[in-house]
């Protein structure tokens, strides 16, 4: 199950990560990024030996509510599909997590509460949440905008902005381009001094037609057994 474990963790990282550090998901853009409803990416993540693909899809966006939706699918050593689904709240300089849910298998969907969104491990999902004026500095708290570079991944050549944080042991390399709109993500790259800190994702191609899975009206509260898997170190 730790596999399974990381693959959610990572997926609310690079849901940040990509729209967090993207311009295109400001409160000015939105009726933009509408139009991109229904697009998301498919990644190859690699962790403690073993390979699988992690899907993302924006698959709602409220102009009106300043509201994004994305949906993660996994199935990463678990015996039934998953699926995670955050709402973002874009309306300020800075996105907010604003909710969460997840699904496995066809089973009714559950409520992630507050302290399930911040992040897992010794990251904090605030540390993608970047503003405009964070991207232009550079540097914000214990993220460092290494500089611009062009990543070969099976989707293509793409210039991509490389951001990195190091804390308590790991470190997080991230690689985003508004070419891999709407998501952003081209690549993510964790090692540390946990097994399960060390893997990496990469874009392998651009999607289209993603419909949400989760359906936040019948959700019901988070399991004991689902607590025990999500539980922060």
């Amino acid at each position: 199950m730790t596999g399974g474990r990381r693959a959610l963790a990572a997926g609310v990282l690079l849901v940040l990560a990509g729209l967090g550090a993207s311009t295109n998901a400001r409160g000015a853009s939105l009726a933009g990024l509408a139009k991109e409803q229904g697009n998301g990416s498919r990644f190859t993540m690699r962790s403690q030996g073993s390979t699988f693909d992690l899907n993302v899809g924006l698959v709602k966006v409220d102009p009106t509510a300043s509201r994004a939706v994305i949906e993660v699918y996994a199935a990463a050593q678990l015996s039934d599909p998953l699926w995670q689904q955050f709402t973002l709240d874009v309306k300020g300089d800075r996105p907010a997590v604003e909710s969460g849910y997840i699904q496995v298998g066809n089973k009714a969907p559950m409520t992630l509460p507050k302290q399930y969104l911040s992040g897992v491990g010794s990251l904090d999902v605030s540390l993608f949440l970047l503003s405009e004026s964070d991207l232009r500095t550079g540097t914000t708290r214990d993220l460092k905008n290494v500089g611009q570079e062009t990543i070969t991944t099976p989707a293509g050549a793409v210039k991509c902005s490389h951001y990195r944080v190091e804390k308590a042991g790991q470190k997080l390399d991230v690689w985003v381009s508004d070419e891999a709109r709407p998501v952003g993500l081209v690549r993510m790259q964790s090692t540390g001094k946990q097994k399960e800190e060390n893997y990496d994702l990469e874009l392998q191609e651009l999607l289209s037609g993603v419909a949400p899975k989760i359906d936040p009206a019948k959700a019901g509260p988070l399991s004991e057994e689902m607590k025990r898997l999500l539980t922060k170190r």
